[in-house]
């Protein structure tokens, strides 16, 4: 956890210059974070408060929250007992992961009083008390439970507050050269990093990492490797993280990784991550907003597409089924005109048959050679009756099949449409791109709205779309579609005339088009759209794609398509590898003919 004790300390010395401020606002946008508007002088700083279990954290913070029509019951307590306070002092108990902020307030009356503000930033276990220090007594709480919950403490309005229990933790800061008793007292062959977590107060993984990086020491070090040598560097890097995590030595920073995203942060900077870039700040809650903004951001798209594939694979799972079905009516059909034949075989021998009759075998006349077959009848049914029987059978299977070959039809455009969406969810990269995915999805019937439009009230402007632009080694700019509604953007509304356009054929992809603002295109720009059509298409693995191109003009919507679904003429295809946005110049400058392909005339 990048949030451990030693950057709340970091945090503390940041809040430390905003004693005496006055709490301004109070609001709570959702269940696990709560806002406090601190002023001083003419300026406010906005302090958040976080108890969620993956993205729990104190810090300033520059982002806009909504505050909800309707605070929640605990922000009206806050409200009552808080608003218009001055914040007395910032506590660290030492270096835990609770921060207790101490107020100075007036009640109703008028009279001062104290009240107690405890953040305890622990995961799962986090959560935000305010306090009547007098008993101290919980007066409430974010989260409050019971002792059916937690055999240690209850956390309820009235009772007394209980801290977190205490961990056997010795302070680093006062630890000098003691840190070898430390080490030397664990067991042998438990790694080194493990044991600075759970000995020293304050550090978490990330920062025993970076101290034996700092100390120049193997990350799988166990005690039994340490002499006093190996302590003494442990030592001299343990007293470097201390010093650089208070101001003015401190260097906030955020790790990021370019394909992962952002990695760790802390209040100096990480040489561990030797390599990779990294962000600095000028104070540890903007690393640390960072940090959690990027990552929420990321895990937001994650969880969005992961929620809109299962949806896309589910209905793509349902058509499949429905198509075998119907393929297997249409396919019966075939089948079904043997019942045709039977009944011209008795019309044809109805002088020979009787009432009664059960078979009859007759030579069959619709087959070369005439073989011989033996046709069932119903003894019930006069001749004549038995051979309706069998056309009406064969009208209604005729009928039947003729519906479900459709029907079919209409499955398979489903399930290329599906497919589409698919590939447009694999090429998303931000949460407006899944938003447009999501409001195709709704469009289509596929989701509901999440809430209905009032009569009367004026439909939210249609923002512009952003499809992706690449400037090709020759000065052209290839414009690409994310998803199905760019798609038609781009092919219907962007594109000229003399425009030309792109698509991978036969399969689920982008809409690619090259703006030729009437110049001709080179071969060159040619051979790097269709690499990027390629690449974004659902052939991306494939060594060589076929890739059709034709001029704009050419490509037309069909009445009541699918969006994203054209038809076009007049083109040509090229067969070419895949060519991802960030391999371009690359592939266009000197990869030679073998990368690139050629186009040929189909």
């Amino acid at each position: 956890m990048a949030f451990d004790g030693l950057f709340l300390s970091a945090i503390k010395e940041e809040l430390s210059y905003w004693l005496g401020s006055r709490v301004d606002r109070i609001y709570q946008p959702d269940k696990d974070t709560v806002i406090l508007h601190l002023r001083k002088a003419r300026e406010i700083k906005k302090l958040l408060i976080s108890a969620h279990a993956e993205y729990c954290r104190i810090h300033f913070t520059e982002v806009h929250f909504l505050n909800p029509l309707e605070p929640p019951l605990f922000c009206m307590v806050l409200r009552k007992h808080l608003h218009g306070a001055t914040l007395a002092g910032v506590e660290q108990p030492g270096l835990e992961r609770v921060l207790k902020l101490l107020f100075h307030a007036s009640d109703e009356l008028g009279r001062p009083m104290e009240r107690h503000l405890v953040a305890e930033i622990m995961g799962k276990h986090s959560n935000l008390l305010l306090l009547d220090p007098a008993g101290p007594t919980i007066i409430d709480a974010l989260r409050r439970y019971t002792h059916t919950v937690s055999r240690y403490r209850e956390v309820l309005p009235g009772k007394e507050y209980v801290p977190p229990p205490h961990q056997d933790k010795k302070d680093p800061r006062g630890l000098g050269e003691k840190i070898a008793q430390v080490i030397w007292q664990e067991p042998l062959d438990k790694p080194l990093k493990e044991a600075l977590v759970e000995r020293l107060d304050g550090i978490g993984p990330l920062t025993a990492g970076e101290i034996l990086f700092r100390a120049g020491l193997p990350a799988d070090i166990t005690p039994q490797d340490c002499g006093e040598y190996e302590a003494a560097r442990l030592h001299q890097a343990l007293e470097e993280v201390l010093a650089l995590s208070l101001p003015p030595s401190w260097e906030p920073t955020v790790v990021k990784d370019p394909h992962k995203g952002v990695l760790a942060f802390a209040a100096f900077d990480l040489k561990q991550f030797t390599g990779l870039p990294r962000e600095r700040f000028s104070t540890p809650s903007q690393a640390c907003e960072t940090f959690y903004e990027e990552k929420r951001a990321r895990n937001s798209v994650i969880s969005e597409k992961r929620s809109l594939t299962h949806l896309v694979e589910r209905e793509l799972k349902r058509c499949l089924k429905k198509e075998a079905l119907q393929a297997e009516t249409v396919a019966s059909a075939a089948e079904a005109s043997r019942f045709r034949v039977y009944g011209e075989l008795i019309m044809a021998n109805i002088y020979r048959l009787e009432k009664g009759q059960r078979y009859f075998t007759v030579e069959n006349f619709y087959e070369p050679g005439s073989p011989e077959i033996t046709i069932e009848l119903d003894p019930a049914l006069t001749p004549a009756e038995n051979a309706a029987r069998y056309f009406q059978r064969y009208q209604k299977a005729k009928n039947a099949a003729q519906k479900a070959s459709e029907q079919l039809k209409e499955t398979r455009e489903e399930i290329a449409y599906l497919n589409s969406i698919i590939q447009a969810l694999e090429m998303a990269d931000s949460l407006e791109d899944l938003k447009e995915i999501r409001e195709e999805l709704i469009r289509a019937g596929y989701l509901e709205a999440t809430h209905q439009k009032k009569k009367g009230a004026q439909a939210p402007p249609q923002k512009a779309f952003k499809p992706l632009e690449v400037i090709s080694s020759d000065g052209f700019t290839i414009l690409i579609g994310k998803n199905n509604r760019q798609n038609d953007f781009l092919t219907l509304k962007v594109a000229h005339d003399e425009d030309i356009w792109l698509h991978a054929k036969d399969v689920p992809g982008a809409h690619v088009i090259i703006r030729t603002q009437g110049k001709e295109v080179s071969p060159r720009t040619l051979e790097e759209a269709a690499g990027l059509a390629a690449y974004f298409s659902r052939s991306r693995q494939a060594g060589r794609v076929a890739v059709d191109y034709t001029l704009a003009k050419n490509v037309r919507k069909p009445p009541g398509a699918r969006p994203g679904m054209v038809l076009y003429n007049n083109y040509r295809t090229i067969y070419i590898e895949p060519i991802s946005p960030n391999m371009l110049v690359t592939a266009a400058t000197g990869s030679g003919e073998e990368s690139t392909g050629r186009p040929t005339t189909r």
